[in-house]
């Protein structure tokens, strides 16, 4: 079987990012023994993580300083997340620029880009030549899986670079219906919408990489809160309190101190996985974190309100038939995602996926 590289995001402190990578990582080891994340790890890519964020205002002075004392539990996150990637992803070597991937000598084989926003035109134009395969020969087969616009229009000055690149592509996979209208509006082809990597693979898969944050005991609510917004907090705590459960939080953000809660700052992809898997409810502004939260088949509700970002989880919950019962403008603690019915229409989903990759990667 040929060798298969995969360029994703993985270089992220977001748990999304680097668990997404696993997950189709490890599905496309069905089709080759030699299955490889490339490593482009660029200095631009590294740096959107930092430690410590360098204020853009007044107010983040404040906030700079408000998290200052938790710099060692960040840390921490970052170490756990290095290790996660280290231990766990199989890396080629480093790329540390987009001119080493056109000077490497690739030979044969098939290339993956995908999922997360890898087709997003507005990255810089080293990240789209990497991400959208420029650097690949033409005799090598090119696929994308659930890649993402990010947008939901191109500009039409990048019209034209965005299309020769999309040419060279032997078969389109796209995580919105959006990306895919993008793909007919530009160049008449047809993108097969594939759903977030995650789902490749099953609960059993996640649970062989949790591992315990030890400071966690008894029945919780979790609420993973990775837009920093502290808009739905009290909801979150009332809702605790109706449900008789402690209140733990994962967070890089500044939380209240009055909030009575066990707050987590240096959680990596392992110690996530143990929460969700161990969590009573689940409270989430985060795509991923209601993925999971499908996936460990927990009851849950997703608190985004803002249209500009919560596009994917809505889709999400609309196609597996959840929405009424798991969004935070209609949702009641008192109804029960219906998981049997959730789980056909996933395994559904999932068998598509997994037949796109069968047809494209062998």
């Amino acid at each position: 079987m040929e060798k298969i590289r995969l360029i994703t995001f993985h270089t992220p402190k977001n748990y999304g990012a680097v668990l997404q990578a696993l997950s189709l990582m490890n599905a496309l080891t069905k089709y080759s023994d030699d299955v490889k994340v490339i490593d482009y790890n660029t200095p631009k890519l590294r740096s959107a993580y930092p430690l410590i964020e360098r204020p853009q205002s007044f107010k983040g002075v404040i906030v700079s300083m408000l998290n200052l004392p938790h710099y060692f539990k960040n840390k921490r996150r970052h170490e756990r997340f290095d290790d996660f990637v280290k231990n766990n992803l199989i890396l080629t070597e480093r790329f540390e620029s987009t001119e080493d991937l056109y000077n490497y000598d690739w030979g044969g084989c098939t290339f993956v880009t995908g999922s997360d926003q890898v087709f997003n035109p507005g990255r810089i134009v080293d990240e789209r030549k990497a991400f959208y395969l420029g650097f690949v020969p033409d005799a090598n087969k090119k696929i994308s899986y659930a890649a993402s616009f990010g947008v939901k229009n191109i500009d039409d000055e990048k019209k034209e670079e965005i299309c020769d690149y999309i040419e060279r592509f032997d078969a389109l996979g796209v995580r919105e219906v959006s990306g895919a209208q993008i793909i007919s509006d530009l160049l008449g082809k047809d993108a097969q919408v594939l759903m977030d990597p995650v789902f490749l693979n099953d609960v059993d898969f996640w649970k062989n990489y949790a591992s315990s944050p030890k400071k966690v005991k008894g029945e919780y609510l979790l609420y993973y809160r990775l837009m920093g917004a502290k808009i739905c907090d009290s909801e979150i705590i009332e809702l605790a309190k109706k449900l008789k459960l402690k209140l733990v939080i994962i967070t890089s953000s500044f939380i209240n101190p009055a909030i009575k809660a066990t707050i987590l700052r240096d959680v990596g992809p392992s110690e996530f996985l143990w929460l969700y898997e161990h969590a009573s409810y689940v409270a989430t502004d985060s795509f991923h974190g209601i993925a999971f939260s499908i996936i460990y088949k927990k009851q849950f509700v997703f608190l985004d309100r803002n249209y500009a970002t919560n596009d994917r989880g809505l889709n999400l919950l609309s196609l597996l038939g959840i929405k009424e019962s798991a969004y935070i403008d209609s949702y009641s603690c008192d109804n029960k995602i219906d998981y049997a019915a959730v789980d056909q229409r996933l395994s559904l989903k999932r068998k598509e996926c997994l037949d796109y990759l069968e047809k494209n990667c062998t």
